[in-house]
């Protein structure tokens, strides 16, 4: 019996020794496969987003491709939270969730929509993300909206209905538009 154990824990010792990947420096690490190359992103990776979106929102990237983050200066929180941040991943829409590789933006459009317009896309914000409609009583004088594609051809839009040019709101649609995709971005004052 003890000769089986020391041959078990001989042969796994063996199967651990050539798995391991060895690496000239400690902190070596093998890129994952169809990982993003942030040093080296695609040609067609896009690296800025158009005013005024721009004011509030970066472009940040990681393995698994590029998303939206908070620009400098500015608060991302969820409507019950104020730990976790929210972005907006260019994996987001639903056709791209479960498909493999990086995900990285290749395409912005931007547009404004005012009066008579912000007030129906208002109506339909507020029908499908409730604490957007309970905290946002009064229609925004302006509501942007950005029409995102990805590099799989997948498509997902954000709307930031603009309170005031330090209060906004964004709801990401991915082509429904959820509750959970919907965060709160503020600009403290000085």
């Amino acid at each position: 019996m003890r000769s089986k154990i020391r041959q078990a824990a001989c042969c796994l010792g063996l199967l651990i020794t050539t798995s391991t990947a060895v690496h000239a420096h400690g902190n070596d690490a093998p890129t994952p496969i169809g990982a993003m190359d942030c040093g080296h992103p695609p040609e067609n990776a896009l690296r800025s987003l158009p005013a005024p979106i721009d004011q509030w929102a970066i472009i940040d990237c990681s393995a698994l491709g590029t998303k939206l983050i908070a620009a400098p200066g500015w608060q991302w929180r969820f409507p019950n939270s104020w730990f976790d941040r929210p972005d907006a991943p260019a994996w987001a829409p639903d056709a791209s969730v479960d498909a493999p590789g990086a995900k990285y933006f290749v395409e912005f459009d931007a547009h404004v929509l005012e009066g008579a317009a912000a007030a129906e896309q208002h109506a339909r914000l507020a029908a499908a993300v409730p604490a957007y409609r309970d905290a946002v009583q009064a229609v925004p004088a302006r509501i942007h909206r950005l029409d995102i594609e990805n590099n799989l051809g997948h498509e997902m839009v954000i709307w930031f209905p603009a309170a005031s040019p330090s209060d906004l709101w964004a709801i990401l649609c991915t082509p429904e538009c959820r509750a959970d995709y919907a965060f709160i971005i503020h600009k403290p004052g000085p």
